[in-house]
């Protein structure tokens, strides 16, 4: 039964990713989980049921690894995080592509949505002040442009996707997306920041 449920998610969001998640029904599900819809409707019996266990997943992997990075959160430690959430883009990219379109379609989703990027930008805040109270980071006037900072690096990491797409930027290139990301952090690079990055991008493919 857990093996069922596991290639019916697994069909759900291959298709959801491939077609867009509006024009994908259960029947298309059930063909290519290769179970009938019956079976399917045994264990999830609608769309909705299956878009908040995929959600459910998202989030956490989300989550184990924001909660991983501040454990320590070093320079090195936040690219390795960037890479964690490259690839849940590509895993989950209908979850990017048609963020408007999955909340209007379940209003639960969009509650747990709103506070999960609450959270999300409370864990930047919290990385921005580790970073300047070790002196990886040039102290910022107010506790209003940590916040400031903290909404713009949510914001370039959860829209890279769609504006990659649209632009023609070469989205399976990670290096790139990371690129953007540590652009929003080099003014702020105090001298040992600087260094630590440099020496970070010694190993690091990081296009700047």
């Amino acid at each position: 039964m857990k093996e069922t449920k596991i290639n019916i998610i697994n069909a759900a969001t291959s298709l959801f990713n491939k077609k867009g998640f509006a024009s994908v029904r259960l029947q298309h599900i059930a063909d290519e989980a290769n179970v009938s819809i019956g079976n399917l409707a045994y264990h999830y019996a609608t769309k909705n049921d299956i878009l908040n266990k995929i959600y459910e997943d998202l989030v956490k992997r989300q989550a184990e690894s924001l909660n991983e990075l501040n454990l320590v959160p070093l320079f090195e430690n936040l690219d390795r995080h960037w890479d964690h959430v490259f690839e849940m883009q590509e895993e989950y990219a209908f979850f990017y592509q048609d963020t408007l379109e999955v909340l209007r379609f379940s209003e639960s989703i969009k509650e747990k949505y709103r506070k999960h990027i609450f959270w999300e930008k409370d864990q930047f805040v919290k990385l921005i002040q580790f970073n300047v109270s070790r002196g990886a980071l040039d102290p910022m006037e107010s506790v209003g442009d940590i916040q400031q900072k903290a909404e713009q690096l949510w914001l370039i990491e959860n829209s890279w996707l769609p504006r990659a797409l649209i632009s023609g930027l070469e989205f399976s290139n990670s290096t790139i997306f990371k690129s953007y990301m540590w652009q929003a952090l080099l003014p702020h690079l105090s001298l040992i920041g600087r260094q630590e990055f440099n020496q970070l991008i010694k190993f690091k493919s990081i296009p700047l």
